[in-house]
């Protein structure tokens, strides 16, 4: 009998213990009626994607309770990463209750610690009330698809009673930004010419962007490899020039024309859902003749970054520099010509500026060639030891001469001029001097001189 007592007050005390366990019931039910939390892809900014879970208290005992909530799975994706706690904002609905206190009525960001969400009156009635959770665009740290798990708990004030519910919840923050970054003729390239001194004819890329959903959209430019020929010389920094054109210029971050620099450089920034602008590659006309011949490749990043996403598209460059060896001749008016020539006039004098353009790094010589004596129109010879000639090279110029002083014309041809070692251009004056003498014969003389450039 006394074996007999004892398991029935065992039996008896453990049905005690599960009423007592059962006098506060917890249920959390999306409002939308479904069983999770889910969030698409961010929304625009200024359009709010909220969602709200109905949560009900059933209370039999009359104690007080509590209730709260807290973050039981962080949000992660398929890889584990994890997103930042503070993407999503909640708050409880104002009046939504019927006895009790709501408290998180002021937003704030999800906690892996308990958040008291409620608190019963002092009869511990049943009550019901809704919490809303809405994302903080801002604080979006990576993209993808992620899930989690909240936790609601309540719990009686001075007894042991409880009851938990979770919630899964989904997130995708995706973004709908659409980014082409492409070169006008080819998509990947970018090829400069010597001529390309104008936007009408340059090569230009094309970056155009939709769906950007008001973040800010920041562009970036990276030369990741300077421009190259094939003897692994590079492409002078100065050569190549930017300038970049929009329907809304002050998103640009290049005004006017500039060097393409190496460094990381923004070049683009707004917050704009969609826009389109292009960057012309022109080349500087003074710089592209010191260098050498030669196809010059390289490599230049476009970074995108908006929130959190990051996007890059390389975009190759080639510069073709064409060979040039040349020589410009400025004359005075008329030429090499001497007007109303007598032996009492005092002497006259003609100047010719001589440039020479190359970029094949040989020396080279320019030569003079006087066939036959100056005559005047009456076919008058002059005599040569009056016409002198005197080469003039500017301080710091490179090359060299040997008629620094004035000395008579020869006829036939010979160097007036002689590079240095690597061919560099040049630039100098050659001044032609005709002074009267007895016995000549007056009148206008023309010296039919030819200057001609040669490689030595």
């Amino acid at each position: 009998m006394l074996r007999k007592s004892i398991i029935t007050a065992l039996f008896c005390l453990a049905g005690f213990s599960q009423a007592s366990f059962a006098a506060v019931n917890l249920s959390v039910n999306p409002i939308d009626g479904s069983n999770t939390l889910r969030f698409g892809k961010i929304p625009a900014a200024g359009m709010e994607q909220a969602q709200e879970i109905h949560i009900r208290v059933s209370s039999t005992n009359g104690n007080r309770y509590q209730i709260f909530q807290r973050v039981l799975e962080p949000m992660m994706d398929e890889k584990g990463d994890a997103l930042n706690l503070q993407v999503m904002e909640t708050r409880t609905l104002p009046n939504s209750n019927s006895y009790g206190t709501l408290y998180l009525q002021n937003s704030d960001h999800l906690s892996m610690g308990d958040q008291l969400v409620y608190s019963s009156s002092e009869s511990g009635e049943s009550d019901s009330f809704i919490i809303g959770y809405s994302l903080n665009q801002n604080m979006v740290n990576a993209n993808g698809s992620f899930r989690g798990r909240l936790i609601f708990t309540v719990r009686g004030m001075g007894n042991g009673s409880s009851d938990q519910a979770t919630i899964d919840v989904f997130l995708d923050t995706s973004s709908n930004l659409k980014i082409s970054v492409k070169g006008a003729h080819d998509p990947g390239r970018i090829r400069v010419r010597s001529s390309d001194i104008t936007e009408k004819a340059a090569d230009f890329v094309n970056v155009s962007f939709s769906g950007n959903s008001g973040q800010d959209i920041r562009i970036y430019q990276q030369l990741e490899a300077v421009p190259q020929n094939g003897s692994g010389q590079e492409l002078g920094r100065d050569v190549l020039q930017l300038d970049a054109e929009s329907d809304d210029a002050q998103s640009l971050r290049i005004q006017g024309l500039s060097p393409l620099k190496d460094n990381r450089t923004l070049i683009y920034s707004s917050n704009k859902d969609a826009d389109n602008f292009v960057i012309y590659f022109l080349v500087n006309a003074d710089q592209i003749q010191q260098q050498d011949a030669g196809t010059y490749a390289g490599k230049i990043n476009y970074v995108v970054e908006a929130g959190p996403s990051k996007k890059e598209f390389p975009i190759d460059i080639q510069c073709e520099i064409p060979p040039v060896f040349s020589m410009n001749i400025t004359t005075p008016p008329g030429g090499v010509s001497f007007t109303h020539v007598l032996a009492i006039n005092p002497p006259q004098e003609k100047q010719v500026l001589v440039t020479v353009l190359s970029n094949l790094h040989k020396p080279y010589q320019v030569s003079q060639d006087l066939q036959t004596s100056m005559t005047n129109n009456q076919g008058k010879e002059f005599n040569n030891k009056y016409f002198t000639i005197q080469v003039q090279v500017p301080s710091g110029q490179k090359g060299q001469t040997d008629l620094t002083e004035f000395i008579p014309v020869q006829t036939g041809e010979y160097p007036i001029f002689s590079s240095d070692a690597q061919g560099s251009g040049a630039t100098f004056e050659v001044a032609y001097r005709l002074q009267g003498y007895a016995q000549m014969s007056p009148g206008d003389f023309l010296a039919p001189i030819r200057l001609s450039l040669n490689q030595k």
